[in-house]
């Protein structure tokens, strides 16, 4: 069993990844309120949830990396999240109908945010990629 989980509304990465992929149905939002009741949990989060250059209103993909952890709540991590969903909810809904290409491009961007996340873990977080048959350590 791996040590980390994403939290995903990313068909690429839930692909990619899926055996550590915790999958949201429907958009960042959601996936911000997953993430957010993960860490009430005692969840840690690993990776930034506003990470990458894009605004959460103008990509309608989210992934997320959180320790699969439970215990006391560990308060940074729900600082964090609540944050990053308080700026989720000050932007306008950008409410665009993308072409096919332009949605497999949001989830290109997300899927390498989230390879370069899991690229920078700690040793301790690479079980996944070592005992679960996952990508090869340079695939992450």
């Amino acid at each position: 069993m791996s040590n980390f989980r994403i939290f995903t509304n990313n068909p690429s990465v839930a692909g990619a990844y899926g055996a550590i992929v915790q999958p949201i149905d429907g958009g960042v939002g959601q996936v911000f309120n997953a993430v957010r009741d993960a860490v009430h949990l005692g969840a840690e989060l690993i990776s930034h949830p506003l990470s990458g250059s894009l605004k959460p209103n103008e990509s309608p993909f989210k992934s997320v990396l959180l320790s699969t952890t439970r215990g006391p709540v560990q308060r940074a991590s729900l600082t964090v999240i609540e944050d990053a969903a308080a700026v989720f909810e000050r932007l306008p809904i950008k409410a665009r109908l993308y072409s096919t290409q332009v949605m497999a491009d949001f989830e290109c961007v997300d899927l390498d945010l989230t390879r370069q996340a899991m690229r920078s873990l700690p040793a301790g977080f690479h079980t996944y990629a070592e005992t679960e048959g996952g990508a090869d350590r340079h695939d992450i």
